[in-house]
């Protein structure tokens, strides 16, 4: 018991890091540059940059001062985080299993859309506008990977000590499926199932960059569908379509997830 209560006090102790970063860019930082409140607004990419950098800066010295309290030994900070080499191999995996998602989730939004339920679609609307294409890509690579270095670096490798594995991944993907709220609850229920696919092939390979990889590939995938027309032309494909699609494409992120994670290092 007391284990677990260890990995629920870490998830709120970091979740707690991470909501002072953002009431003090809502109270102190956008009365200055007038974005708008954090995540609405303009600028919504660069707002999501600077809270994520200030999150890992103040969750650094959180860490410190933790194991200083406990009077335990520990790891370097930027040790835990996981950024050994993976093969070339695991690589192109990685990004294959990135762009089925942005398949899948591609094809949610447009049946939702079909279904008069535009929140999924409006959200990415907004966000796809707040910045230039340029930036958007930028951020589509650096802000994905500085979001995976908070939730799976140092979030979920704090929360899983001496915990059976299901349960810390389990809890970091309703993490990240609370921070999609603004995408209503299907864009929810997909980072439920994009925190499982992190959680595993991150505990497999031992490496950030996989999950990098994957989140990079989604991202940049996913606007640059936007940027040339093909996002906004799959409202010409039959429902029926979109429902092969949708299931063809979480059919295979559940085997490869499952391969991934069976398969011997």
């Amino acid at each position: 018991m007391k284990n677990y209560l260890s990995m629920i006090g870490n998830y709120l102790l970091y979740l707690a890091v991470m909501i002072v970063v953002i009431l003090i860019y809502n109270i102190i930082v956008n009365p200055i540059l007038g974005w708008g409140q954090f995540g609405t607004g303009e600028n919504i990419a660069v707002q999501l940059f600077f809270v994520l950098v200030a999150t890992i800066g103040l969750s650094a010295i959180v860490y410190k001062i933790k194991y200083r309290v406990l009077k335990q030994t520990s790891e370097s900070f930027w040790g835990i985080l996981g950024f050994s080499k993976i093969s070339l191999g695991s690589w192109i995996y990685m990004i294959i299993i990135g762009l089925a998602f942005t398949l899948l989730n591609a094809a949610v939004m447009k049946l939702l859309l079909l279904h008069n339920i535009p929140s999924l679609n409006d959200f990415t609307e907004s966000y796809y506008h707040s910045v230039s294409f340029t930036t958007l890509i930028v951020s589509s690579v650096i802000t994905t990977a500085l979001e995976l270095i908070v939730f799976i670096g140092i979030m979920f490798n704090e929360a899983r000590k001496n915990v059976p594995v299901f349960w810390p991944i389990l809890g970091i993907a309703l993490i990240i499926a609370v921070i999609q709220a603004p995408g209503g609850i299907w864009m929810q229920l997909l980072g439920v199932a994009l925190g499982f696919v992190y959680g595993f092939i991150y505990v497999k390979s031992s490496s950030i960059w996989s999950v990098i990889t994957i989140g990079v590939a989604f991202n940049v995938s996913l606007f640059s569908m936007k940027k040339i027309g093909w996002l906004d032309s799959m409202e010409n494909i039959s429902e029926i379509s979109l429902i092969i699609l949708a299931v063809v494409m979480a059919i295979f992120l559940l085997g490869s997830t499952v391969w991934y994670w069976r398969k011997s290092k």
